[in-house]
């Protein structure tokens, strides 16, 4: 990395991030960080060095009430995701509020995973279901499945519309003891890897396998990229260790450890996700064993290998890549919050 600022203590609290929740870059270098924990996004330049603050918490216009997500639009937009207001709000460079909608789908995560298409529209994904099994869990194993879609925001017009992507499945093990109710973790559970490309359509893929195929918004396949990696397949030595992670923190549980245990699959994930940076290219992040470096391999839209890249740190977040460099942040043992970046 070439860049790194931040700081648990200072005379600068502007350098002091309390939980940081998104960084973009411009082409000339200048950084936009968006800290959860104060409702700010202050603005540095390419050295690191803070420059002002252009939004601040509050209900008035260019105001944000909590936000978990950044995404900048050319050098002269930024996009804010709202989440007490259920807005995404647009600033200029000087925090000027320009534009601002309600979410086409009324939910989010812990990182906003909205993406601006080049034809204007703004993406987000939603599920529908009649048979999520509810709260409190019923003991053991539930299965559900939701049908799962694309929504679209037209900005120009405000028309609204979705693409179906198929229907998605999902377990659950739930348990109960004297001291209450919760979940037990299902390891290695099989799931389908959807990103929309901003050109177009969808790169989607199942996380098993390393096959992944970009699809138009009607499904016609018109790319498909494959690798010929090994199968990692979860052993009973993988099973034994499951159990014991379950049971050195409530004993109580082995018996409902060891249903879950007999429940994996065969095989491990081999794909952990999937993004499109800022010239259309595919990052693939692989599936690395626990402490090794996060791994990338990196296509073309029309799926030409372009190389792999290998991160020398752990990012806490989502990585952006913009303008020829990667930018994240990482968090040290101290639980302190730095912004990072690094050339290609």
């Amino acid at each position: 990395m070439d860049l790194k600022f931040g700081s648990l203590e200072g005379d600068d609290l502007n350098v002091t991030f309390g939980d940081v929740r998104g960084v973009e870059a411009a082409s000339d270098g200048t950084i936009y960080v968006l800290d959860e924990q104060a409702a700010e996004v202050r603005v540095f330049d390419s050295s690191g060095e803070y420059l002002r603050t252009i939004v601040r918490s509050g209900e008035g216009p260019g105001e944000i009430g909590s936000a978990n997500g950044i995404r900048l639009s050319g050098d002269t937009l930024l996009w804010i995701h709202d989440t007490r207001q259920w807005t995404i709000m647009g600033v200029d460079p000087t925090g000027e509020e320009v534009r601002r909608f309600f979410k086409p789908v009324m939910s989010y995560g812990y990182i906003w995973d909205g993406v601006f298409d080049d034809r204007g529209r703004y993406w987000r994904s939603t599920t529908h279901g009649d048979e999520d099994p509810g709260y409190p869990p019923p003991p053991g194993l539930s299965l559900w499945s939701e049908r799962r879609y694309y929504k679209s925001y037209e900005l120009s017009t405000g028309a609204t519309d979705s693409v179906y992507v198929g229907e998605s499945r999902f377990r659950s093990y739930g348990y109960t003891t004297p001291a209450g109710w919760g979940f037990l973790p299902l390891p290695f559970e099989a799931a389908e890897l959807i990103e929309v490309n901003p050109s177009g359509g969808f790169w989607r893929a199942h996380n098993a396998s390393y096959r992944i195929a970009r699809t138009g918004e009607s499904g016609d396949t018109l790319v498909v990229i494959e690798a010929g990696l090994p199968v990692q397949r979860f052993t009973d030595v993988d099973r034994d260790a499951y159990v014991e992670s379950i049971v050195d923190d409530q004993p109580e549980l082995r018996r409902e450890a060891e249903e879950v245990a007999a429940l994996t699959p065969d095989v491990k994930p081999i794909l952990e996700g999937l993004f499109v940076d800022d010239e259309g290219r595919l990052w693939v992040e692989r599936v690395t064993p626990r402490g090794a470096p996060t791994l990338y391999d990196r296509y073309s839209e029309d799926g030409d290998y372009l190389g792999s890249v290998r991160l020398a740190f752990r990012a806490a977040g989502p990585i952006r890549v913009q303008h020829g460099s990667i930018y994240t942040w990482v968090v040290d043992e101290l639980g302190v919050h730095y912004v990072v970046r690094a050339p290609l």
